[in-house]
């Protein structure tokens, strides 16, 4: 007589949502939660020293305009955000140059922002299909 265990699923951590990832949460306003936005992974709260133990993930909500830290800016905890079956080199063009635009607009807290700036950088490489080429092209590229 064979008998299944039950598996519970993990509840999800910071380390399942890398830099650069998309995801959907609901920001908070004034002590209330409002309705969900797309927004993208900053990264740890703490920054990427504490990638092993933070307990919150800082997400920017690029629909809500250029980064600032607590409006559009905000520490979440992972049960709070939603995966988006999307990255920066795959969503609509006009959303993702939005985000490339702002990013040079707003500011983080500390150096936050580093590792997304060049994650959005290595994605407009790839969209703009720089990527493939080798330093000399896209030096002709760049200054032609």
């Amino acid at each position: 007589m064979g008998h299944t265990m039950l598996t519970t699923r993990q509840s999800p951590t910071v380390q399942d949502f890398p830099t650069a990832t998309l995801v959907i949460g609901g920001p908070w306003s004034r002590g209330h939660q409002l309705d969900t936005h797309p927004a993208v992974v900053v990264g740890p709260f703490g920054g990427p020293e504490f990638e092993g133990e933070a307990t919150m993930a800082v997400v920017w909500f690029f629909t809500l305009g250029a980064p600032q830290p607590g409006d559009s800016v905000q520490a979440m905890f992972p049960h709070e955000l939603t995966l988006l079956d999307d990255t920066l080199t795959t969503m609509h063009q006009d959303v993702f140059r939005d985000i490339a635009r702002n990013l040079r607009r707003g500011r983080f807290a500390y150096d936050d922002g580093d590792t997304l700036r060049a994650a959005v950088r290595q994605a407009w490489c790839e969209r703009t299909g720089l990527a493939a080429a080798g330093p000399a092209d896209r030096h002709r590229l760049h200054h032609s």
